[in-house]
């Protein structure tokens, strides 16, 4: 069985340590990446809007939200 694993000592009894995942580091990474993905988005949406209206203002913001999304 992958969900735990056996820990022998000589002499002693054997120990199980059960192997799970912590929810509460999945959820946060959850949250970054929903927030990565939204941030890239926006950067786009300046980048998008810069070069067709040809609004170079656009760029500064648009880079640091793509350094935000990093």
């Amino acid at each position: 069985n992958c969900s735990y694993f056996k820990h022998f000592t000589p002499g002693q009894s054997s120990e199980i340590f059960e192997v799970t995942t912590q929810k509460e580091y999945s959820i946060s990474a959850a949250a970054i990446a929903i927030f990565s993905v939204g941030f890239a988005i926006i950067g786009t949406i300046c980048v998008l809007l810069s070069f067709r209206k040809k609004r170079d203002y656009l760029l500064k913001p648009a880079s640091m939200f793509y350094t935000f999304a990093g």
